[in-house]
């Protein structure tokens, strides 16, 4: 569930810029309260600010030889203020400004050899807000387990399948549950569930993602069409040799704790080309141990007829298959509150 990428961007903007406000800010009271308190080091903050003007201007004229003086000059009435703290009693670190994330300096951003990259505070910002901006929220309020009702499966056996789909969803909910409760460890497989539809796949995928969510984890729940067209963008930049520094969505994908893909396969042939990108992804996260949910209406042979053999392995091996059957709930519904009114009016 995609929501307005533009206003969750323009929020993100607005957070790292009051952050940095914020932090300038406190260094400045810091700075102003230490005026008060000394006047050695009153004197030398102003020669620093003196310094730093000269610096700059020597710079703008691009004049090196005054570039290099000033400079030195700089670093060297820096280094007598830091020893100014320790005698006054601070930490050497007192007037570094109070990042939030020290990586970034609130930026959003860090600059690597080769290139700059999105800081991982800014992909889990993203995260959060894609999370409250979503619809995930109230529907959780329904879809959970407190809410789950096992009386819609049938206790008759299916001869095809050897057991009813009550016992079939009873043995299922045992484990999902394993799966929440070792969420964190490395050797705990993913689950796939597939099978027809209204028989409860996207509401146990609503189940996992509001248990995982109180555990203080992150997660982002897409069909398999959104999911698919943040694939097709990554696609058109590798294609094109051009990353995109706020390439914020494909990098939640990556980094998120929980990703629940629902109705796999129902983003249909124009998106084969970018099966490689999703072959990548779930190489990807299955080597940093974080999880994924998907569901699919599709059977496993319906599931060959769509993706590369190399991408089914991948599911096979990262996925265990949980398999729905039985009567549609929603009909089920419907046939119950049919015969509700039917009682009613009688």
């Amino acid at each position: 569930m995609m929501t307005n990428k533009k206003e969750i961007l323009e929020t993100i903007d607005r957070i790292y810029k009051q952050r940095r406000y914020n932090a300038e800010l406190s260094k400045e009271r810091k700075i102003s309260e230490l005026y008060t308190k000394s006047k050695e080091f009153a004197d030398i903050c102003d020669k620093i600010k003196l310094a730093g003007l000269k610096l700059s201007k020597a710079s703008l004229m691009q004049n090196k030889e005054q570039t290099a003086k000033y400079s030195k000059i700089l670093d060297t009435l820096i280094s007598k203020r830091t020893k100014l703290l320790i005698e006054m009693g601070y930490p050497s670190d007192y007037l570094e400004p109070d990042y939030v994330c020290k990586a970034c300096q609130d930026t959003g951003f860090v600059v690597l050899e080769d290139r700059v990259d999105v800081c991982k505070c800014r992909t889990q910002l993203f995260i959060e807000l894609l999370y409250e901006q979503s619809k995930l929220k109230e529907i959780l309020k329904d879809h959970n387990f407190s809410n789950f009702n096992l009386n819609y499966y049938s206790k008759e056996v299916d001869l095809k399948e050897g057991l009813s789909p009550y016992k079939n969803m009873v043995k299922i909910i045992e484990e999902v549950k394993k799966f929440v409760e070792n969420f964190d460890k490395p050797n705990q497989k993913n689950l796939l569930f597939y099978g027809p539809t209204g028989l409860g796949k996207t509401f146990l995928a609503h189940c996992i993602a509001k248990e995982i969510i109180d555990k203080g984890k992150t997660v982002i729940f897409l069909d398999s069409i959104s999911f698919f067209e943040i694939l097709k963008d990554k696609y058109s930049k590798m294609v094109r040799l051009y990353e995109e520094v706020s390439d914020e969505e494909y990098k939640s994908l990556e980094e998120v704790d929980l990703l629940i893909i629902d109705d796999l396969g129902n983003e249909g042939k124009n998106a084969e080309f970018c099966h490689g990108v999703f072959q990548s992804l779930l190489d990807k996260r299955f080597l940093a141990g974080k999880k994924m949910v998907i569901t699919t209406n599709y059977s496993l042979d319906g599931l060959v007829t769509i993706y590369s053999q190399f991408i089914m392995g991948r599911l096979q091996e990262y996925f265990m298959f949980l398999h729905l059957f039985g009567e549609d709930v929603r009909v089920i519904k419907a046939k119950l509150q049919l015969e509700k009114r039917t009682l009613e009016l009688s």
